[in-house]
């Protein structure tokens, strides 16, 4: 088990949060044409993982939402860019704490096919974890799904290319490790 997972696990069980829940959320972009986008590979996960613990998913005014034992998955209905008011709506609601938030998402600077864990630090750029920072703080612990990035940093490059469609394979392969990387904070 690497040493992230454990110092992780560790902020955890320190938490004086009287129920004990976590949640995890997606971020993603609503609508059909964003779907299966490399930009959405947050949302694609939070169905993954509800798929794999058999969670029913409903859908509700701020996004769709299911649970199990003390974890509450969350796939906002808000664009990106706007996704930290609702993230922060359930949140106080379920009262849990920033730092007993997962926020999935896309990431440029990592291959595709690969899954990273980082617990805090800024937004890197990505406009979703700024609207999240806006509204709570930066203390979340952050799955990085591996989108790579294209061979240009011109930005209407790069942004057609977020919103182009996910790789199947690599997709495949991050959401697996990230189960796993789930299954080892969680320990189930």
């Amino acid at each position: 088990m690497s040493y992230l997972i454990q110092k992780i696990r560790y902020a955890f069980s320190v938490q004086r949060i009287p129920n004990g829940t976590h949640l995890i959320v997606g971020l993603g972009n609503p609508g059909k044409i964003y779907e299966n986008t490399r930009h959405n590979a947050g949302q694609l996960f939070i169905k993954h993982l509800a798929k794999e613990f058999d969670i029913k998913m409903n859908n509700g005014s701020n996004g769709s939402i299911g649970s199990f034992q003390h974890i509450i998955l969350f796939n906002p209905l808000s664009f990106m860019n706007s996704s930290g008011h609702p993230i922060k709506k359930i949140a106080d609601k379920a009262n849990i704490s920033t730092s007993n938030i997962i926020i999935v998402h896309d990431d440029l600077d990592n291959i595709p096919g690969r899954c990273k864990i980082k617990l805090g630090g800024s937004a890197e750029g990505h406009n979703g974890l700024k609207s999240i920072i806006q509204y709570m703080d930066d203390k979340f612990i952050r799955l990085k799904i591996g989108i790579g990035r294209p061979n240009s940093k011109d930005p209407a490059i790069v942004s057609d290319y977020v919103m182009s469609k996910l790789d199947y394979e690599p997709s495949q392969q991050a959401f697996k490790q990230g189960i796993v990387l789930v299954r080892q904070l969680f320990k189930f």
